[in-house]
Formats: structure tokens, sequence, C-alpha cells
């Protein structure tokens, strides 16, 4: 089985602002967060790495339920007026992205929508690099390399036969940086484009927690 990762990159907040505004999001939701042991890098739960230069890293559980957890990360928007991202692999065989500030979602972006649909429903999800370095000017991202990393293809184009996805000199599938292990169309750019975004996943995880539906109170049931 290929990789299925998704992880919240939040720009200029640190790791206790964003599990502030993250507790009163499902507080709202009739969830409550239950802290993990840190070290157990075995269990199912959210990662919340501690702030590194400027992003702080939340990986995601290995459900892939899509509607509640895009809202907590608006909510953390809202809260600090923060940029960031939503940046996902599906089992090695794409990757994708949403893009949000202001407390909206402001852009998506998915590398291949043929095998398995769009996860982002009927928006469009070919992605803008404009607006991806407009939300983080400080970072002073080239735009051909973001418009590189957000290129989307589709396996039902003619020209798809003609990618040799084992030959790392095919200009089809060329790396958009020379320091990146994946080729632009395959999955692994998941990995590339936080790379070209700045982050460091060597920040150790600061809190490890899951989420439960509170109890229902006695003249709840």
């Amino acid at each position: 089985m290929g990789t299925f990762e998704r992880v919240n990159l939040f720009y200029g907040v640190d790791h206790e602002q964003v599990y502030a505004a993250l507790e009163e999001f499902w507080h709202q939701e009739e969830h409550t967060l239950k802290r993990e042991d840190v070290h157990d890098v075995n269990l199912d739960s959210y990662a919340l790495h501690e702030r590194r230069g400027d992003w702080t890293v939340l990986q995601w559980t290995r459900g892939w339920e899509w509607d509640l957890r895009r809202r907590a990360q608006l909510r953390v928007s809202r809260a600090y007026d923060c940029p960031g991202l939503l940046v996902f692999i599906y089992d090695d065989d794409f990757w994708g992205c949403e893009l949000f500030h202001h407390g909206r979602a402001i852009d998506q972006f998915q590398q291949e929508t043929g095998i398995i649909g769009s996860f982002f429903g009927d928006l469009p999800c070919q992605g803008r690099p404009d607006l991806l370095l407009a939300q983080f000017p400080a970072l002073d991202l080239d735009i051909e390399h973001a418009r590189g990393y957000l290129t989307h293809y589709s396996i039902d184009d003619p020209g798809y036969e003609d990618i040799d996805w084992e030959d790392e000199h095919d200009p089809l599938n060329s790396p958009v940086r020379p320091s990146d292990g994946y080729g632009r169309l395959e999955g692994g750019v998941y990995w590339n484009f936080q790379n070209f975004l700045g982050v460091d996943y060597r920040a150790p995880v600061w809190r490890r927690f899951t989420t439960s539906p509170q109890a229902l109170r006695g003249t709840d049931k």
C-alpha cells in the first residue's frame, strides 16, 4: 500500500495557538481532545509539531474524513488571521493541496483527478501559483517553481502515454528543482512542495491527540 498522508501547514503561528483554536472548534462540535502519549508514533492520532521557523505542522489521523477537519483548519486561520495549507498525498499516486487565509479557502489543487475524482467536489482544482505567492510574500517564492509544482495532468490526455516514468530525465516529468527527489508529475511532489515552502519536519512533536464525541448528559438522552 502506498502513502496516505494529510497535513496542515500553519504560517506565522505557534503550536500552542494552533491547539487552542482547535480545542475551541472541536468543543463547539461537541467533541473533546484527548491527549495521547507523545512518543507513540504508531498511534492513530493527530501529531502537532513545535513551530520551526515560519511553520507549525499538524499531521492528521489516518481516517479520511474531509469536511470537519477542513473546517477546523479554517478556524485556526480565522482566529489568528494566518495563511496556511492542507497538503495531502493519496496512495503515492497523486498529491494536492488547499490554500486558505483570513478564515476561508481560496484555492485548491489536485495533481490528477481521473483515478478517483476530485476531493474538492465541483471546485476548480488546477491551482493558481499567483495566489500561493500572494499569501506568503516574505518567503520570496519563485513563481516558476510554484507553477512547476502545481502541474495538473490527466490520464485521459493522449500525451500521458508518452511519459516514461522510469526515465528521470524525461522532460515531461522533470523535477521542478535540481534538489527534488521526484518528477513534477509524481505523487512524491508532496514532499518536494513542502521543502519548497521551507517546512521542517525535524521539529519535535509537541502534542499527540485524538478527538471523540462528548458523552451525552442525562438530560440529552
